[in-house]
């Protein structure tokens, strides 16, 4: 498994999402998936992948140019630019129509996961990577094992600002909305023909300090990909440990009697659960009426560090505690350290189900409400960090579970 990951890092490199790497890396898994499934294919689909995270540095441009207006509203009130008080209402108008349209993009588009600023970005091609396994009998049960193979762009504020960057994220949220308040207030005020100067110049300053804040969210990510070693090859990697297992033990005990097996390898992960989307759109249907299981897999590379989601609390995703539970349980057997914990911000693809009622379990190695490792989005998300050890707890972990479900 650590072999295929150094191996895809070194051949391919980084996968952004939409791009011939991420094609090649999911062609690579497929060769590798044609060892022991009965069968494979491929699964293409259109996005726009930059819509996800490309908007941001426009946003922070778009809350600067309100404040710009804001106080071009306020220095007319004091006669210090000479234009008619009507300018001033019109640039208030103007600012919160840029601080309202900034707020659904983040909302939307960021938090939730919807596409719902897609149409102003390009669409590019991704494929996601489908193999299945059958099982000895007649199928009555299908469970899926997945993880991404993208990688994702470098969070400069998590590189260089460490925790600290996490934070001033926290805080730009509070600020968009305390900048809105403010204009609100201005503009419903001046409306009312009540003059406030003092309280509109602290509203002001305090919104000139807000800008260092927005010259970070400008800065907030690059356009470089990370090698995504530990985010996510080592799912990737758990995901053909499975298959290679199952085909090891398929004359005896360990290889399912009732249960299908799909492994699948999601594209576009890292530009808004894109792959992980569309299969369940293209899919939907079959998945209900099977009852089919998800069981994924998101960034592992510490053994000590074994984490089971039980919510995805940014995407707004519960996940099936009669799925994630007993599989808590068997790893907690296996590493008193596991933990069950929600997923602050962000989202896997396992939320992609949830969303839709699927019964899902989503399994990693970042315990993200306690700490912000450094590898995680950064160009430290190299092979090295990813201990082998990590790697065969998760796989022994799926293996445990499979073996569970196909008896009950």
């Amino acid at each position: 498994m650590h072999g295929f990951i150094e191996k895809i890092c070194k051949e391919i490199g980084p996968r952004e999402s939409g791009t011939e790497e991420e094609i090649l890396a999911g062609n690579e898994i497929e060769s590798e998936m044609k060892k022991f499934c009965d069968e494979t294919h491929q699964e293409e689909y259109i996005s726009s992948p930059h819509a996800f995270l490309g908007g941001i540095r426009y946003g922070a441009f778009l809350v600067f140019a309100a404040i710009v207006l804001y106080w071009m509203s306020f220095l007319i009130d004091l006669n210090i630019i000479p234009l008619n008080r009507s300018f001033g209402f019109l640039f208030l108008i103007f600012s919160i129509a840029l601080i309202i349209l900034t707020v659904s993009y983040f909302i939307l588009e960021v938090m939730k996961y919807y596409e719902a600023f897609d149409f102003l970005f390009p669409k590019k091609k991704s494929k996601n990577i489908i193999g299945t396994i059958n099982p000895s009998e007649k199928p009555e049960k299908t469970i899926i094992f997945s993880a991404h193979h993208d990688s994702a762009f470098e969070f400069n504020t998590f590189y260089y600002l460490k925790r600290f960057g996490q934070i001033i994220i926290n805080i730009g949220y509070l600020a968009v909305g305390i900048v809105l308040i403010g204009i609100v207030l201005k503009f419903v005020f001046d409306l009312l023909n009540f003059n406030l100067p003092v309280l509109f110049l602290i509203f002001g300053i305090i919104f000139i300090c807000f800008t260092p804040i927005i010259l970070i969210y400008i800065l907030f990510h690059s356009y470089n990909p990370v090698l995504g070693a530990f985010d996510n090859l080592s799912g990737v990697s758990i995901v053909l440990g499975i298959g290679k297992y199952l085909n090891d033990h398929k004359t005896d005990e360990n290889f399912p009697k009732k249960t299908k097996v799909l492994l699948i390898s999601f594209a576009g992960e890292e530009s808004g659960l894109r792959g992980a989307k569309r299969y369940v759109e293209r899919h939907y249907e079959e998945l209900k009426q099977t009852g089919t299981i998800l069981v994924n897999m998101d960034g592992i590379a510490k053994k000590d560090t074994l984490v089971i989601l039980d919510k995805e609390s940014g995407i707004g995703a519960t996940h099936d505690p009669k799925i994630y539970q007993p599989i808590y349980e068997i790893a907690k057997s296996m590493n008193p350290n596991t933990k069950l914990a929600p997923l602050p911000f962000g989202a896997t693809d396992a939320a992609a189900f949830s969303k839709k009622n699927l019964p899902v379990a989503s399994l990693g190695g970042l315990d993200l409400v306690s700490e912000l490792a450094p590898f995680y989005h950064t160009r430290n998300d190299t092979p090295e960090v990813v201990e082998k050890e990590a790697l065969g707890q998760m796989l022994e972990l799926c293996i445990k579970y499979l073996k569970r479900i196909d008896i009950e």
